[in-house]
């Protein structure tokens, strides 16, 4: 579980934001929603171990990622995937080459693997038989997209997500929203930052907002809450009609 205490930021002298609280375990997604500068990639940043809050403090399973051990931090990164809101257009790299250097990241994928991962995941983005295609040469939406393939392709247990909808654009949310929410049942804790959640998640969501700071935070994955059976009483017998008087 990730759990956020009481966090808080400063940029150039002035407090953006501060006691934020949020606590996301496994088969969860959260979607925290929030203006443009108001902070957002700092949160994440802070998230995932990156960006040491001013205030509060963060901790995964139990130990904090800035006051416990470095060993710690860097495992739980190496555990993380990251698609950030920008990226470089990666000049001269291939599709197949951000696959390749996945791989490494993941302390090895085996070689006779990469090529069947690769072929499952494109699809699930649109993108099938891009791999040659040059970074460079690609939209916007698929350079998202290829993105987040890529960081599935090392199987991460936590996926932070900066504004992956609004770049990949509105005709992907809901075919991205259907790929979260299964990745997410398999035991991953997802959190994505953008700037509103769209329509037709907004509508399906089970759980009311909850707002902290700039941010409204929607829990959209994960159990819900087990409510205790309520046991009825038995039925009173009736007692049977007088008709006339005691015998």
């Amino acid at each position: 579980m990730i759990e956020a205490f009481r966090v808080g930021v400063v940029s150039r002298g002035q407090t953006l934001w501060e006691g934020l609280d949020l606590a996301a375990g496994k088969s969860e997604m959260w979607v925290v929603t929030g203006p443009p500068s108001c902070g957002k990639t700092f949160f994440m940043r802070i998230l995932r171990g990156e960006r040491r809050p001013d205030f509060g403090d963060v901790v995964v399973g139990g130990e904090s990622l800035y006051r416990g051990s470095p060993e710690h931090n860097r495992r739980f990164r190496t555990d993380s995937g990251v698609v950030p809101e920008s990226f470089s257009r990666e000049a001269g790299k291939t599709v197949v080459d951000l696959f390749r250097r996945s791989a490494l990241a993941a302390e090895g994928v085996p070689a006779a693997e990469q090529e069947g991962r690769m072929a499952e995941l494109l699809p699930l983005v649109g993108l099938s038989g891009l791999e040659g295609e040059e970074v460079s040469s690609l939209s916007s939406s698929e350079r998202t997209r290829v993105a987040l393939a890529v960081e599935l392709f090392r199987n991460p247990r936590y996926l932070f997500l900066d504004m992956v909808l609004e770049n990949a654009g509105s005709e992907w949310a809901d075919r991205l929203g259907g790929l979260l929410h299964a990745l997410a049942r398999e035991d991953r804790t997802i959190l994505m930052m953008e700037r509103r959640l769209p329509e037709k998640w907004r509508a399906a969501t089970v759980y009311s907002p909850r707002c902290a700071g700039p941010f409204l935070l929607y829990r959209l994955g994960g159990p819900r809450p087990v409510r205790k059976a309520v046991v009825e009483p038995p039925p009173v017998e009736s007692l049977p009609e007088q008709t006339g008087g005691w015998e």
